[in-house]
Parts: C-alpha cells; structure tokens; sequence
C-alpha cells in the first residue's frame, strides 16, 4: 500500500485522547511511539518467522528439511532473527500478549515487564541501547483502562508494519505528536523537532549520498531519517552513510535511538551536552546537517577546557556567555574533514553580529 493511501490522523487523536487528563501534551509521544516501537519488533519477529518457517517447509529452499528437531531449533535460534536484524521475542513480550491482555486490571505491569524482555534483548545487542525502553507505565498516573486503550487504538492495523511495509509509520506517527503537540513545549518544542520542510531542503542542498553524516543536537532523528530518504530515492544504500549525533537530553535520546534501529542504519548517538562536552573531539565528516537550539544564553564558557580544540583562539576572546550560536558554528568547522559541507538552521542575527566573543568567530 502506498505511503499516501493510509490516512490515520483520527486514529492518532484518539490514542492522544486516551492519555489526557494523566499525563501533560508534551509527554505523551513519550508513552505512545515506545509502545509503537515494541509493536514494531514485534511484528518484524512474527514477518522473520514467517519466512523461516516457509523455508524450512519449501523443497527448493536451502533451509528446507523434515527434522522437527532441526524445524524447532532454527525457528529458536537467536542468531537466526539477528541475522535478519530483528530479535526473537518471548510471548510475554509480543504485540499479541499485550493485546490479549489489554483489558486487565493489571496491564500496566504487564506492559513494564514487556518493555524489561525487551530491553534486555536490546541491551545485550548493544549496551548503548541500555534504558531504552525504562519502566514508565506503572508509575505513571494512567490507569489500566487508558494503557489498554492505547494498546488498543495502536493494534488497528492502519499501525501495522505487515499491512504497510512500504510506509514509514514511526517517523510519520512521531512528526504527528510533535507538529500537533510542539506549542505544548514552549520554548522547548524547538530543541528538537525541525519542520520537514526545512530539513527536505537541508539534504537536498547537501545531497548526502554516502559518508559521514553528524549531527551535534541531533534531537530525535530528523536529520538523519531525511538523509536516509535522499539515498533511498537516488538509488543509494543506506549502507554507505554512517550516522554520528550528540543529544543532551535522555528522553530525546531514546526516540532518536529508537528510529535509527528501526531503518537499520549504522549509528554512534552519545549523550551529553556539545557545548561543553563534545563526545567526538577527533571526528571528522562529510556532512553536518544540524539544527542547534540557537541563541541560548547563560551556557557557561568559561566551563569549556583550555585549548578547546574547537575554537578559533582564546575563549575570553571567542566566546560570549550572552550568546551559544558561534560555538556551535565552530563546533561545525571543527567537525567538518577537508571536503566536507554543512546545512544548518541559524538565527539571522548571527549573519551581522558584532558582539564580542561573536565578531571574531564571525
């Protein structure tokens, strides 16, 4: 089915109606795109299984055999699914199980102890996948009846992968949450949502078809889904880019973290704050394609080490605490290899200012 045939606004709004009342507008991505996301693992498992299974009972397969044994034990092995980039989940983990359970009284435990199998298969794949998917639901203040009804709305299958293989249902469900609900966050909503226009131009103008790809406040993805995009429709591979992203806030992280697994793209995303502590101080890359949170104020230079190698000269002289936005602009030169470019998304005061601290990076 095409990307433009599935229409599930309505179907969002009400999942969204499902939390109001417990949990405030600029949370609820954070309870509804995880659950999208073990949704999402758990279908790609049951698709995986589906195909071994079929190979195992095809003649003309190289897998084909009559041994139930050998049937039962490919259709176990985890190295099978991981192949396949996907993991085998426990049924107390599944979409079905949380749906079959759905109208208990106690699915909020269920739901937490679902995201623990998870987690644990996540984190033992790659420890920097530790706490994606934290307890979140028994301490909340939904109650069973809200949880389930999520769990419901999420199980039409306008969300289902398996139905809607070519569309790209997280990222189209995540910029739902975040266009209809950024006016929530206040000043906030633009640390990390970035309109699409602004970043469909930023790639087309840099055209990323393959190499290094950074971004320093990376929020929860954008940039990097945008790239994939570009390289999809020009007949590139994904294989060919290699994602690099720093977020300081934790709860971005984990949703940028979360839709970079699901388009298996190679990544490296650190947590911490770049202005003062950029975890990649020898990375050099082709592209920067950044939106920063610009004109942040009160950011402490004087914190940043001496001999910085990211700036110009002196930080008394390079630097103003009145002011972040030549920092990141240094960041960028910094980051940028000999051939490399950057498309970034900056206040146009920047272009003329004659602060101190500003003009001399300018």
């Amino acid at each position: 089915m095409a990307k433009a045939d599935i229409d599930f606004e309505k179907e969002l709004w009400d999942a969204a109606n499902e939390l109001r009342g417990a949990v405030s507008e600029n949370n609820y991505k954070n309870y509804i795109l995880p659950l999208v996301f073990v949704k999402h693992l758990s279908e790609r498992y049951e698709m995986v299984h589906d195909e071994l299974d079929n190979m195992l009972h095809d003649p003309k397969s190289d897998y084909y055999t009559t041994d139930n044994e050998e049937i039962s034990y490919v259709l176990e092995d985890q190295d099978e699914y991981r192949s396949r980039n996907t993991f085998k989940i426990p049924k107390t983990a599944s979409w079905q199980y949380l749906k079959d359970n759905a109208e208990q009284d106690d699915i909020k435990v269920i739901v937490d102890d679902a995201f623990d199998v998870m987690q644990d298969l996540l984190t033992a794949y790659n420890p920097q996948l530790n706490n994606l998917l934290p307890r979140i639901f028994v301490r909340s203040e939904l109650s069973a009846k809200q949880t389930g009804g999520i769990i419901n709305l999420l199980s039409h299958p306008k969300f289902s992968e398996k139905e809607n293989p070519e569309s790209d249902i997280l990222g189209r469900i995540y910029e739902y949450y975040i266009g209809r609900f950024a006016m929530a966050e206040g000043s906030g909503a633009g640390q990390f949502f970035t309109p699409g226009s602004i970043v469909r131009l930023l790639v087309e103008l840099l055209e990323p078809y393959k190499g290094r790809i950074f971004d320093p406040a990376c929020g929860s993805w954008g940039m990097f889904v945008q790239s994939l995009k570009f390289v999809k429709e020009h007949g590139g591979n994904k294989s060919d880019i290699s994602i690099y992203g720093q977020e300081m806030t934790a709860q971005t992280l984990r949703l940028c973290l979360m839709n970079l697994m699901l388009r298996e793209l190679s990544f490296d995303i650190k947590l911490g704050n770049s202005l003062l502590d950029d975890k990649f101080p020898d990375l050099k890359v082709d592209f920067i394609i950044a939106n920063p949170p610009f004109n942040v104020s009160n950011w402490h230079p004087e914190d940043l080490p001496e001999g910085d190698p990211r700036l110009f000269g002196p930080k008394e002289e390079f630097t103003t605490d009145g002011n972040a936005n030549y920092m990141w602009m240094q960041t960028f030169w910094h980051h940028l290899s000999d051939t490399g470019t950057a498309g970034i998304v900056m206040a146009n005061g920047a272009m003329t200012s004659n602060t101190k601290g500003e003009k001399s990076a300018r």
